[in-house]
């Protein structure tokens, strides 16, 4: 009797092992190993997008490599504006951004430059040459208000909208470059209107802008057939939407 009942024991206890094994293959490791075969049969795939990765990564990180340098030069030859807060340098995206105050450079109202001015301008042009910018786009831009009527009768000076008076300081700074050696090829003028994008910024207004970045590059592997004369450069340029500004360090006093 008692070996009857050790003997039934023992049988459903291989069958409820069995039945274990049974939904432990069913349910956990048959999903396991259809989910692995599957991962398995995807690896070259995954490790085409994570070698992309890779390279995109590579690339970005040589196409920024120049920003930390070329802010450093920058904000140390424009140390003595940036003490005195005509001048602020900041990095916004892959672009390098210098504000200047307009009457560090020019007079009020004016496209004539500031007797002021010469000091700062040499300063810029030697800054615009340094091997830190080389092959870089370099926008010239300014902003400011609008100038009312002057005078009266002969000696009455017409208005003049904001962004004409804007064109006409960035034209005036790039022939000012180009006349002292700044690479013509680099430089691309711009106007902007009065009302800017403030954040991030400590000189809001009435100021020249100076924009540095990569060019454009063509992708490679796009096609090149029938290629299109490029066009020229305009003379007027949008500003860039608004985009996480981060201060440059003004370096220690000495």
């Amino acid at each position: 009797m008692l070996m009857k009942i050790i003997t039934a024991v023992l049988a459903a206890l291989l069958i409820l092992t069995l039945a274990a094994g049974a939904f432990f293959y069913l349910k956990t490791y048959k999903p396991m190993a259809e989910d692995n075969a599957r991962m398995t049969a995807r690896m070259p795939e995954l490790d085409k997008a994570m070698l992309e990765l890779r390279h995109r990564k590579e690339k970005e990180s040589k196409e920024t490599a120049w920003l930390k340098p070329a802010i450093e030069t920058l904000s140390a030859g424009l140390a003595n504006e940036i003490k005195s807060g005509r001048a602020e340098v900041l990095a916004a995206g892959n672009k390098v951004v210098v504000n200047i105050a307009e009457q560090a450079l020019y007079l009020p109202d004016s496209y004539t430059f500031s007797n002021e001015s010469p000091q700062l301008r040499s300063n810029l042009i030697a800054l615009l040459k340094n091997d830190t910018l080389k092959g870089k786009d370099i926008y010239i831009g300014n902003t400011t208000h609008a100038v009312p009527a002057q005078g009266r009768g002969r000696k009455k000076i017409a208005a003049k909208d904001a962004r004409t008076l804007a064109a006409e300081r960035s034209a005036a700074l790039i022939k000012d470059f180009e006349k002292n050696g700044v690479n013509r090829e680099a430089l691309i003028a711009a106007a902007y209107a009065s009302q800017q994008p403030r954040i991030g910024f400590l000189i809001k207004d009435r100021k020249t802008v100076i924009i540095i970045e990569s060019p454009p590059t063509i992708p490679a592997g796009a096609t090149t057939a029938a290629a299109p004369v490029p066009a020229p450069r305009p003379a007027s340029q949008t500003q860039p939407g608004e985009i996480p500004i981060q201060p440059a360090r003004t370096p220690n006093a000495h």
